[in-house]
């Protein structure tokens, strides 16, 4: 069955809570799994059973790497949310995953690598705006499809890594040490 992916550690600036408000509006039976631990474990399960969701999602906890790899191969997508993050490797685990990202317009990091219906979906934090998302992914599989298959090109485009920062490094600090560099 499709699911929706989100790893992470359980914390309220993570928004897992948005998501389970947004599994619950949204039209569509969309299943979740949450991968990883934290201090909001009990609320957020006590959530999902207030909100009659418990069999739509699953708390594994910690997982393996590859468990992880696992889990993001087979998603349909995966939703990171988190309020103002600085970088966010789950966006870029995502995109070379091939699977789209679902994120919010505040959600600060994800936002440079996101593109909206491009590469995912970059929505509102609001439950009815992420349900919109899921059902977006749920109903349109070949688009979804398309989407993680240009996340996976953006990010090799981006060349993202250590090799590009050293050599821009490298650059820059020959350039200021080069007098003729600086006569130019």
């Amino acid at each position: 069955m499709p699911y929706i992916f989100a790893p992470s550690r359980l914390e309220i600036l993570k928004r897992q809570d948005l998501l389970l408000r947004a599994v619950a509006a949204c039209p569509r039976p969309v299943q979740v799994i949450f991968g990883g631990t934290g201090g909001r474990r009990a609320f957020l399960e006590d959530l999902a059973a207030e909100l009659g969701i418990t069999d739509r999602v699953r708390f594994l906890g910690e997982i393996s790497r590859a468990e992880m790899i696992a889990l993001y191969a087979h998603a349909s997508a995966v939703f990171f949310g988190p309020l103002d993050e600085d970088y966010g490797y789950v966006t870029l685990e995502a995109m070379l995953s091939a699977k789209p990202v679902i994120t919010c317009t505040d959600s600060g990091g994800p936002l440079e690598f996101v593109v909206d219906g491009e590469t995912g979906l970059i929505c509102a934090p609001t439950p009815e705006a992420v349900a919109d998302a899921l059902a977006q992914i749920i109903d349109q599989p070949a688009k979804t499809a398309s989407m993680g298959q240009a996340g996976r090109q953006r990010y090799a485009d981006m060349q993202i890594g250590w090799q590009p920062v050293v050599d821009a490094l490298l650059d820059g600090a020959l350039g200021q040490n080069n007098p003729s560099a600086r006569a130019a």
